[in-house]
């Protein structure tokens, strides 16, 4: 590495935990000469890694979605999974994140190992100001710094003096305000092979539904693209009904969408609040579509029909109608053309979960989804409702 023959990236930092393990002094040397800063985790912190791995280790309940909200709230400033997060720190997509140890001494102890090019520099300014951030580019006059927030491009004849800091830019204490439920949800979605939607995540911001809906068609459905809008056919029927789902979790919500039965007949509707049911079943609320169906209230695999008064009089047969869903605690709202159809409290009726589109089995049918417009309050990593709104618009999308 001294010789610049082999990378130094190419030496992970768990692979750099177990030389420095040897207690050799000479590799420890050449260690911090060529790759960056190397020492033992203090008593202090052995006891919290050892504490929380045992922890770790008893079951607990899965909740991904609020997993990831807590990765959201305390990681992606500064780190980067399956490309959504910042850059501040090393992109731990490919990391070793199935390893629990690899994970605690990194979260605890995070000064313990810090390659070179995350190796931080504390800058005092000649006017006064003292910037902690690490060096990325030094050209000619200037050089660039990433802080915690931003990239800053800095004249070297304003740095009256920079030293190297053996402090990891990500703080020590990271861990400490979160709860032990917190931290669970965060450890079950560290080994996670695919990516976990968040709620917060930016980039579930536009077309949300448009494109997970069209990653999860319905077999035996030939797609059809007429007119700039899509739409789903079922050519033959089908014996099992099937829903197109975002993963996106929500609680308090205000969803409008487009929706056209061609011609009205068949059986259709708008999940939300829901979560899988066996192999292609959901459970929660609908918000029904059909000849018969429009504008009433089912809660699928569960007690069926919550309100059961029709909104049939407000729908244009095989036009476009507007349907809005409002839901906020245990109250929903339901409006088809902008005309009222169900408002229901409902102490029973869950809290959050994901948005679906549904498929009936039976006979063949047509149903065409577009203009999805979705404002949702999303729950924040304890479970409950953030202040913070998630907008996302699609001209088009299919179920």
């Amino acid at each position: 590495m001294a010789a610049k023959s082999v990378p130094a990236s190419d030496l992970s930092a768990d692979l750099v935990r177990q030389m420095r393990n040897l207690k050799d002094m000479d590799i420890d040397r050449l260690l911090n000469e060529v790759w960056g800063i190397t020492r033992a985790t203090p008593a202090d912190k052995a006891k919290t890694i050892a504490e929380l791995k045992k922890a770790l280790s008893a079951p607990y309940e899965v909740d991904l979605p609020l997993g990831r909200a807590v990765y959201a709230k305390v990681c992606m400033q500064c780190h980067t999974l399956y490309g959504a997060g910042g850059k501040v720190g090393p992109d731990i997509t490919g990391s070793n994140r199935a390893n629990l140890d690899y994970l605690l001494e990194n979260i605890v102890d995070p000064s313990a190992v810090i390659p070179k090019e995350y190796a931080a520099h504390v800058l005092n300014l000649t006017s006064g100001r003292v910037i902690t951030g690490i060096v990325k580019n030094e050209v000619g006059p200037t050089l660039q710094v990433q802080t915690a927030n931003e990239v800053l491009t800095l004249a070297k004849d304003d740095i009256e003096s920079r030293v190297a800091s053996p402090l990891s830019m990500m703080p020590d204490d990271l861990i400490k305000p979160l709860t032990p439920a917190e931290v669970r949800r965060s450890r079950r979605l560290s080994p996670q092979p695919d990516p976990v939607a968040d709620p917060l995540d930016e980039g579930e911001r536009q077309g949300l539904l448009r494109r997970q809906v069209a990653r999860h068609v319905a077999r035996g459905h030939e797609a059809v693209e007429r007119r700039g809008e899509r739409d789903r056919r079922q050519e033959s029927g089908d014996q099992e009904q099937r829903f197109p789902a975002s993963q996106m979790v929500a609680t308090d919500f205000r969803l409008t969408i487009k929706v056209k039965l061609v011609p009205d007949a068949g059986n259709s509707g708008v999940q939300f609040r829901s979560e899988p049911f066996g192999t292609t079943e959901m459970k929660g609320p609908q918000a029904d579509v059909g000849a018969g169906w429009w504008g009433k209230l089912y809660e699928e695999s569960g007690r069926g029909l919550l309100w059961a008064k029709s909104g049939e009089a407000h729908v244009r047969k095989n036009e476009w109608n507007t349907y809005e869903i409002i839901a906020k605690g245990s109250k929903v709202q339901t409006f088809i053309n902008g005309q009222p159809c169900v408002d229901l409290d409902d102490p029973k009726i869950s809290r959050r979960g994901i948005f679906a589109l549904q498929i009936h089995s039976g006979p063949a049918m047509e149903v065409r989804f577009k203009d999805l417009h979705l404002e949702c309050s999303t729950p924040d990593a304890g479970g409950g409702p953030s202040e913070r709104t998630t907008t996302c618009r699609s001209s088009e999308a299919q179920g």
